[in-house]
């Protein structure tokens, strides 16, 4: 992987959300790398592997043209957690989901495992 650069918050999710348009995993790879991303898993390779397999499997079976609704569940009792899901225009539930808690300067990230 590549240097660390430190991304601000807003920076860091316009990676993740053009990475996700794009199924394109790598584009994220300078932003996950910074300082200021924090993740569910042990290192940020295995949170890029399994995110890289995630949006690839998301690419294999969705149908038509991909959106990104950031979204608050009423059952989620973080009121600092927001979803990134990314829906086709067929199916009802997202392809791919992640977990976004922000504050001002760092960001954690989860991936959502269906």
């Amino acid at each position: 992987m590549t240097k660390q650069q430190n991304y601000n918050v807003q920076e860091i999710l316009n990676g993740l959300i053009k990475s996700c348009i794009e199924f394109n995993p790598s584009h994220f790879i300078p932003f996950l790398l910074s300082r200021n991303v924090l993740t569910s898993m042990p290192n940020k390779t295995r949170f890029y592997r399994y995110y890289k397999f995630m949006l690839s499997s998301a690419k294999e079976n969705s149908i038509g043209s991909m959106i990104l609704k950031i979204e608050k569940p009423e059952w989620e009792d973080d009121k600092s957690v927001e979803y990134y899901n990314l829906y086709d225009s067929k199916h009802k539930y997202s392809r791919l989901s992640i977990v976004v808690k922000k504050n001002d300067k760092k960001i954690f990230l989860d991936t959502m495992p269906f």
